[in-house]
Formats: structure tokens, C-alpha cells, sequence
């Protein structure tokens, strides 16, 4: 009979909840035999289907998981040791039978590869920022957050082409000695931006999309005049600096059928290389820090031109082009098509791949961007493993929101912990 300790697992159970858009969603209750408990909701995204994301869900949606984790996932895991992260999430592999969790879901596996992290740390008296940290020296990463939102970030076809056409108009404050001091900073330009958008579109009435961003009947440069206009008005007041970014979200841009990115607030389409001149001029015009996902997933060659052009200055980030595979990270490596990547735990699908995904990318000089989904929850565990493997920044939407209050706040009261002046993560190879 195995003995039981303290990291012993004695019981799985999950629970329906509801995500920050009043979705169905879940989160997985582990115990062990020290009486812990610690929850993980899964992040449920059912807009989000690039081309080489993994399946989300099984059959039976957020029902269908909570059966599976309640049942053969409970009976395979109780009497395994929480500590054994890897050990587990291959079990996950096992039992799918695919590599893409075509059977479970990533959800499932996510969900339950978090909430084993979180049981493993709470046995051992330890934050999980410190317990899964990849190195002693930890920072507090960047944060990113969206201002000004657009794209398929609406999630109804009816939106497209009322909104920009760019998915995330993004900032990041430059010289801040503090998380808070950083999220006061932000915070100031989310609510400037929403005054001065009244004033450049009549029609705005402060409505927000589904990441709680500003959704105004604007075009892409509009927009980033007055989010550049904002961001001087704090930087005067609160004497830091700010960079613009952008999530193009090239991929809801494109027509597979036409060859051409459709641009349907502008009224017009581009081809491949009048998108990529669209894009460089923006980059030279608004100074721009990153940019991310700025070609459909196949169009590599249009990334390793970008890169080459800009890759000294400008984070050239992928999202859906690499999708948390490893092996399309090592096939864009080899390509220099990129030098920084988006992480999303439930794109991997646990815990131990996404910590692999971090690693390799860093074995790259790579910088690495954490991020939520569109349809989260207010758990703040994607926090503390940012900060353990060390990822450079964090994107999670507009500074409002409960689920994107909760990752801030997390993190406010992470570099509280480690000290009065936090080492912020720097950006390799490139300075803001």
C-alpha cells in the first residue's frame, strides 16, 4: 500500500463555475492528505480556434470535462504525489491519447495540471511563484494591458466592421519603480483614453468589449492617435514614459479564399505585402514596442521580412502562430521569424509543456509574454507561474475587470513580497 504524505493526493473534484463573460466554465478542487484545498478554474475560450491550437473541450463541452475529471482522471490520480507535476501531466497525455487532447481537452488537462501545482505548493508552506520558480532569481514581469480593443475580440461577426479592424491596442509604461506604480500609470490612460474617444467619435458611448476594453467605431489609426495622445498626457503627469503595441490578430484579417487580409472598417483589402507595408508603417510612425501575431500562421516568410527589418527594436511576437506547440517554436526559432512569444497555459494544456514552452524559448533569447484568455475567471494562479518561470511581461486585457483585477492585484502583492524595488524582467536584445 502506498504511504501517504502530505503532498499524497486524496481527492479530485470539479465543479461548474462561470467565466468573467457569464459563461460556463470549471475549476478542479484538489486535496491532499495535508487538508488543503486549492481550486483552479480552467480558462474556457471558445472564440479562440487557431490553426494549430489544441482542442479545448471534449465532447460534451464544460459538462463533458467535469465528468471525465470526476471520474477516470479522479481514480487515476488520487495516491500520486501533487509534487510529481510532470509525472501527472503526462498521465494527462496517457489518457487523451493524442498529442492536441483531442479526446479530453486542453481544458481538462489545465485545469487539473494548475490545480495540482497549487495543491503541491499549499503541502510544502510555499507560494506557487516559489515553488514552480525555474530560477532563485525572480522579477516581476512588464505589464502589458489592452486599451483599446477590436478584431474578433467582440466574438459576433455583427461587430466586424463597426470596431477596428486590429485586434489589441496595447501599452507599456516605461521607468515605473513598482507594480502598483505601473498599474496606476496604465490605469490612468485606460480612463483618459475613454474621454478622449468620446471627443474623436461622436457615436461612443463607452461601450467595451469582451476584455473590457474601449470599443469605439474608429479606424486602427484613430485609435492610435488618441491612445498615443492619452499616454502623453499621463507621461507629462506622472514623468514615466509609455510604448504603443499592437495584437494584430492577422488571422481573423484573412481570406484564405480571396488571398487577400480584409480590412472591413477601412472599407478595403491587402494583399500579403501591402499588409506587411500597412503594418511598417504603423511600426515607424507610432514607434511601436510590439507586435504580435501581424500574419496569418502560414505566411512565415512575411515574419522572418519583419523580423529582419525590425527584429533590433520591435518585439515581434507570436500568439495563434505558434499556439503553444514546441514544435512550431523550435520550426519559427530556426527561421528567425520571431523573438518573442505569447504564453497561454491552456494552449499547451499543462503545466509541464507550458513550462517547457518557457524554457525553450528562452534557450532561444526569446522574450516571453504571459497572457489570459478572452473568457477567464477571477483566479490568480497564472500570476504566481509567470512569475516563476520568469516570463518578461504579462497582457490580460484592459486594466478593468475582476479576472484582470485579480492577476494585477496578484502580482501588486507578489513584488510586495519580494521587496520595496522589484527587478522588473527585462526584454532581451531589445529595450523599451
Amino acid at each position: 500500500m502506498k504511504e501517504i504524505s502530505d503532498s499524497t493526493i486524496v481527492d479530485v473534484h470539479a465543479r461548474r463555475i462561470f467565466d468573467g463573460c457569464a459563461r460556463p466554465s470549471l475549476e478542479v478542487v484538489v486535496t491532499t492528505k495535508s487538508a488543503r484545498v486549492c481550486a483552479a478554474p480552467s480558462y474556457s475560450d471558445p472564440r479562440s480556434s487557431g490553426k494549430y491550437e489544441i482542442r479545448h473541450f471534449p465532447n460534451g463541452g464544460v459538462q463533458g470535462s467535469i465528468d471525465l475529471i470526476n471520474s477516470t482522471i479522479r481514480e487515476r490520480l488520487i495516491g500520486m504525489k501533487a509534487d510529481s507535476q510532470e509525472e501527472i501531466d503526462d498521465l494527462f497525455l496517457d489518457i487523451d491519447g493524442t498529442e492536441g487532447f483531442e479526446n479530453i481537452g486542453g481544458n481538462t488537462a489545465e485545469a487539473t495540471s494548475m490545480a495540482v501545482a497549487k495543491a503541491a505548493a499549499a503541502s510544502l508552506g510555499l507560494p506557487l511563484y516559489e515553488y514552480a520558480s525555474l530560477n532563485r532569481e525572480i522579477g516581476v514581469p512588464h505589464q502589458m494591458p489592452n486599451i483599446i480593443g477590436g478584431g474578433a475580440t467582440m466574438g459576433d461577426e455583427g461587430w466586424r466592421g463597426r470596431t477596428p479592424d486590429i485586434q489589441d491596442h496595447i501599452i507599456l509604461a516605461v521607468g515605473c519603480q513598482s507594480t502598483y506604480e505601473e498599474m496606476l500609470c496604465v490605469s490612468d490612460v485606460f480612463h483618459r483614453t475613454g474621454i478622449l474617444l468620446q471627443e474623436a467619435d461622436p457615436n461612443f458611448t463607452g461601450g467595451r468589449d469582451e476584455e473590457y476594453c474601449w470599443l469605439p467605431g474608429l479606424d486602427d489609426v484613430t485609435c492610435l492617435d488618441v491612445l498615443k495622445q492619452a499616454c502623453d498626457e499621463v507621461a507629462d503627469a506622472r514623468g514615466v514614459a509609455f510604448r504603443l503595441g499592437l495584437d494584430v490578430g492577422a488571422a481573423d484579417l484573412w481570406d484564405e479564399e480571396k488571398g487577400v487580409y480584409v480590412y472591413l472598417k477601412e472599407g478595403i483589402v491587402r494583399t500579403p505585402d501591402e499588409h506587411a507595408t500597412y503594418l511598417a508603417s504603423l511600426i515607424d510612425h507610432y514607434n511601436l514596442f510590439y507586435i504580435e501575431d501581424s500574419f496569418f500562421e502560414d505566411h512565415v516568410e512575411l515574419y522572418v521580412e519583419q523580423m529582419q527589418q525590425y527584429g533590433n527594436r520591435v518585439l515581434v511576437s507570436g500568439d495563434d502562430l505558434l499556439a503553444g506547440n514546441l514544435q512550431r517554436l523550435e520550426k519559427m526559432a530556426g527561421r528567425c521569424a520571431i523573438n518573442a512569444a505569447v504564453i497561454k497555459l491552456n494552449m499547451a494544456g499543462t503545466v509541464t509543456r507550458t513550462r517547457k514552452f518557457v524554457e525553450m524559448c528562452k534557450k532561444n533569447g526569446f522574450s516571453t509574454i504571459g497572457s489570459c484568455r478572452t473568457y477567464d475567471s477571477p483566479d490568480d494562479t497564472m500570476a504566481d507561474l509567470i512569475v516563476a518561470w520568469g516570463c518578461n511581461a504579462y497582457k490580460c486585457g484592459s486594466p478593468a475587470g475582476g479576472e484582470h483585477a485579480a492577476k494585477y492585484n496578484r502580482y501588486i502583492r507578489i513584488d510586495k513580497k519580494l521587496g520595496e524595488i522589484p527587478t522588473f524582467a527585462t526584454f532581451p536584445g531589445v529595450k523599451p
